[in-house]
């Protein structure tokens, strides 16, 4: 399944925050960095989980489409236990797993992406032991039809014996159930009512006694509560709702505690209580600051590591503590940071707050960045993402000083802790572009070469269209977060291909690096040169690819041909400017 177009997290070179293989029965990561992966390479893509009930420590998952019928039981932390192929149903588009009290497990063929699909339904088979089985088979096939629309849908629960589907769909989420078991025979689902909040929907578990339902898509989860038996009052009151950047397929419930995977084949662990006071979770693409600590110098002050539960917050993980040697004394802990560029980048560090905590100042290379923050909090809380603000970073290393400046009146302490340091490229992405097509997929050589015919493109110059349809170019607008969504602008269809133009201008030669991302395939040519092409299906992530180039002095011409598959369509782009010089335009000015 394609992911959408999400603001791709740009990590950092050195010291990552790896996923570790924890015990069954403690998870020693916060809840913000996978617990661990999967680690079994026909694991390809976890679009469905459950906790066992009659085996300890057991997590069932499976794969999207096109991959092999096959349930697999893995540890929390991704090993696998064993593999189990199941006869008597193909994986055309399984995307969904549910678990009975009868230790039945029901997979969902529920997916539906083109809403063409007239064969979905669900299919079950007893929960083999995954330390003495080898194989299942299907027992029961329950196919289904929508009442009304066609939708997609990727979420499953069971609920007494009877599955529930949660819709994928953009602008809302709609619960359906069977009416009855009634095996081999297509049933139209019931309609129980509108989720409030949540919205395409990739995953749905619920608790053991079903208080609880949770749901999730690939940037938040939502976490429905109420009387058992009464789903449709559920999900119309108001959820535990908490962002993430998990990029999150599937959800399910041990105890109350949840457990998220995602397509890149990460679990994550998340406590009752940290969505229950709806904590907002840092993203997991940190560096840490405990990798970094035999590179980190400290000036006044004692450095320790201190766990989150001796804190009395009970998750895993640690940090890195600054106690000043002397109350009121001005204390620093120096850190080195590398970036792969010369950019200008936004700086972040994930901070503790609490009744002890300070003041702290962030600065590179001797410039403050931003304001100081204020770590004092009336409770201990982990995780807190503090942005300092942007700062031009030199390719290498680069010296970031945490500084103890004051206190508020109420803390009882100076003290300051980091768990982590993020670093994200700040340049501006392009916001205007001039936009042309569609075009049919087989034309794209004859159109490259029109394009690419002159020294100047013809701006006024009209084309011949998908269905001999007359097609110009027009301007088009960027979201907030950069991505240019080409489906609203270009109104494509299946295997079309669109044109992107922008002017770059740069007062004198410049080195520079072009930062792009792209949903489907991408060409670009700069200044009638190519100097970028991939053939890529899924969705677009900024900063994903990293391209060097030269741009000459005034207006530079910058060209993208993007070939739609299918789903979303669009690109990110944007070039370091560490000296914030450049100017993008739809026209040139030359």
């Amino acid at each position: 399944m394609k992911l959408p177009s999400l603001l791709l997290i740009f990590t950092i070179g050195i010291g990552f925050c790896t996923a570790v293989a924890a015990p069954q029965d403690t998870i020693d990561t916060p809840p913000w960095q996978p617990t661990g992966q999967y680690t079994h390479p026909d694991i390809r893509e976890s679009s469905g989980i459950v906790a066992s009930r009659q085996f300890e420590g057991v997590f069932w998952t499976l794969n999207d489409s096109g991959n092999p019928a096959a349930l697999y039981a893995t540890k929390l932390n991704g090993e696998l236990i064993q593999e189990i192929p199941v006869h008597g149903s193909r994986n055309f588009d399984w995307e969904a797993l549910g678990i009975d009290d009868k230790n039945q497990l029901w997979i969902g063929e529920i997916g539906n992406n083109s809403k063409l699909r007239f064969d979905l339904k669900i299919v079950v088979v007893a929960e083999p032991d995954p330390f003495t089985e080898t194989e299942a088979e299907v027992i029961a096939s329950y196919p289904y039809r929508y009442p009304n629309e066609n939708v997609d849908a990727e979420g499953l629960f069971i609920v007494e014996g009877i599955p529930y589907i949660v819709s994928k769909e953009r602008e809302r989420a709609v619960l359906y159930r069977l009416p009855t078991l009634q095996a081999d025979t297509k049933q139209v689902l019931v309609r129980v009512g509108e989720f409030a909040g949540a919205k395409w929907v990739t995953g749905a578990g619920i608790s053991e006694d079903g208080t609880r339902l949770a749901v999730c898509t690939y940037d938040a989860l939502w976490v429905y509560h109420g009387a058992v038996g009464d789903l449709a009052q559920m999900i119309q009151s108001t959820p535990w709702h908490l962002p993430h950047s998990f990029y999150g397929e599937a959800v399910c419930f041990d105890g109350y505690d949840l457990v998220l995977t995602n397509e890149a084949r990460d679990l994550y662990h998340l406590p009752q209580f940290w969505y229950e006071k709806e904590w907002t979770l840092p993203p997991k693409d940190t560096q840490s600051a405990i990798a970094l600590l035999p590179k980190t110098t400290t000036q006044n002050a004692t450095v320790q590591v201190g766990s989150y539960r001796a804190e009395g917050i009970d998750i895993g993980g640690s940090h890195v503590t600054l106690t000043p040697e002397t109350a009121e004394q001005e204390a620093f802990l120096t850190v080195p940071i590398e970036v792969l560029h010369r950019d200008v980048y936004e700086i972040r560090a994930v901070l503790m707050r609490g009744q002890e905590y300070a003041h702290v100042q962030l600065s590179v290379d001797d410039t403050a960045v931003g304001a100081p923050y204020d770590c004092y909090f009336s409770e201990s809380i982990a995780g807190t993402l503090v942005s300092f603000g942007t700062a031009p970073l030199n390719a290498g290393e680069n010296q970031i000083v945490l500084s103890i400046v004051g206190k508020a009146s109420e803390a009882i302490g100076y003290k300051i802790s980091v768990d982590s340091y993020q670093v994200l490229h700040a340049s501006p992405f392009v916001d205007r572009y001039a936009v042309l097509g569609p075009f049919p997929k087989t034309d794209v050589d004859t159109i490259d070469e029109l394009l690419q015919s002159g020294s100047r493109l013809d701006l006024e110059k009209t084309y011949t269209g998908v269905d001999g349809k007359p097609v110009r170019w027009q301007e088009a607008t960027a979201r907030e977060d950069g991505y240019l969504d080409l489906r609203k602008d270009l109104s494509p269809t299946i295997m079309t291909v669109g044109y992107t133009l922008v002017y770059v201008h740069t007062p004198k030669t410049t080195d520079s690096m072009m930062l792009i991302g792209s949903d489907d395939e991408i060409a670009v040519w700069l200044n009638g040169t190519e100097i970028h092409r991939k053939n890529i299906d899924a969705g677009a992530m900024a900063d994903a690819d990293a391209i060097p180039c030269q741009l000459k002095a005034g207006w530079n011409t910058v060209l993208c041909q993007k070939t739609d598959l299918g789903w979303s369509w669009g690109l990110y782009l944007r070039f370091t400017d560490a000296d914030e010089v450049l100017k993008y335009a739809t026209q040139s000015k030359d």
